[in-house]
């Protein structure tokens, strides 16, 4: 009779279990009821949104940012303004890393580099600017375009100083990154010269200001993003893969297909897809997937519905069904569902906040 008992006991276990990793309905009324992963609109923090003053609003570390007519409001967990800094910019580009950020004049030539809620340093360089990165430690990469050569990127150290050019004549810098050791800068190269497009990926040595390693793509594979979440592995992702590379070597993490909706590597360490799910034991239409980088060990998230927009940093990736939000960590678990009447027109996520946007506020999820 005990071991009967103890069966059952198992059994019911692995049912609810299954039940409740493919079964979304199931799942958001345990992780509501019991768990309390669920939280509404209207029960957050709340900063207003001007919508005539067509603000951008970004999240980093445990921040919120909103610009605004040249003014970069900075708000803490709370919803409350910790600073506002002055950024004579009109259409920014911005990238953040952890407490760091780098926001830049898109086809101009200043930008302004930013550590928490003050600004560390500010700069302008010779060309138009097409991109900028940042590392965990401040270092900078800016992709610029001028009259003679088809891309330069150039490197700084987190004090502002310029540690180097690299000049592209035939090829053009679709993206670029700096190691978070400081070590290398790896810049995501195009080629549209020959019949066929090329990819490759430069690793340079920041110390030499040398190229150390090249890794080239299969023909007609286009780099898009480079993340490095390791010490010295450079993330990339092209248009058919997602491919590790190293100052020595390189290895396919993954090959992406048609069945697969979204593609994203700006997790740390992980990347993630979301593609339909082929038939099974258990039935359900989609699923992410979240892919180490370091060992390519897979986890699941199923899915009752295809998300209208993705976005991910630090652990965490935010999925935009228009009315909710799922906010899963890299182990594939949920951390927090919204729900809302309303339609949502955005989402925001840093390493340890998110923000959902409406036309005339924002709400705080706290992770």
């Amino acid at each position: 009779i005990k071991f009967i008992i103890i069966s059952i006991i198992i059994l019911a276990i692995v049912v609810i279990a299954a039940k409740y990793i493919t079964d979304p309905g199931f799942r958001s009324l345990i992780d509501s009821k019991i768990f309390n992963k669920q939280v509404s609109e209207n029960n957050l923090p709340t900063i207003e949104l001007k919508s005539d003053d067509n603000p951008i609003s970004f999240a980093y570390d445990n921040h919120i940012g909103i610009f605004s007519k040249n003014t970069l409001s900075i708000y803490d967990q709370k919803g409350k303004i910790e600073n506002e800094l002055s950024i004579n910019i009109t259409t920014p580009l911005i990238n953040t890393n952890e407490k760091y950020l780098i926001i830049s004049e898109k086809g101009g030539n200043k930008f302004y580099v930013i550590n928490s809620t003050s600004i560390l340093w500010q700069g302008s360089v010779d060309g138009k600017i097409e991109k900028v990165n940042i590392n965990s430690n401040g270092y900078v990469s800016i992709i610029i375009t001028n009259s003679t050569h088809t891309s330069i990127v150039i490197a700084f150290n987190a004090d502002g100083n310029e540690l180097f050019k690299t000049f592209l004549h035939s090829t053009y810098a679709m993206c670029a990154a700096i190691s978070n050791n400081n070590n290398y800068l790896a810049i995501g190269e195009v080629d549209y010269s020959g019949t066929v497009i090329k990819s490759n990926i430069r690793i340079m040595s920041i110390e030499n200001a040398e190229t150390i390693y090249n890794y080239k793509s299969s023909n007609n594979s286009i780099v898009t993003n480079i993340n490095y979440s390791n010490k010295d592995i450079a993330t990339c992702m092209f248009s058919d893969s997602i491919v590790n590379v190293t100052p020595t070597s390189s290895e396919k993490i993954y090959d992406l297909n048609e069945k697969m909706s979204f593609s994203n590597i700006d997790m740390k360490q992980h990347a993630s897809i979301i593609e339909s799910q082929s038939s099974g034991l258990f039935s359900y239409e989609y699923q992410l997937k979240l892919i180490s980088t370091s060992n390519k060990a897979e986890r699941l998230y199923v899915l009752n519905k295809l998300p209208k927009q993705t976005v991910a940093a630090g652990d965490f990736i935010a999925l935009n069904y228009g009315n909710s939000v799922d906010i899963v960590n890299k182990n594939g678990n949920l951390k927090k569902n919204y729900t809302s009447s309303k339609q949502i027109k955005d989402i925001i996520i840093g390493e340890h906040i998110a923000g959902i946007i409406y036309k005339d506020k924002l709400e705080i999820i706290n992770l």
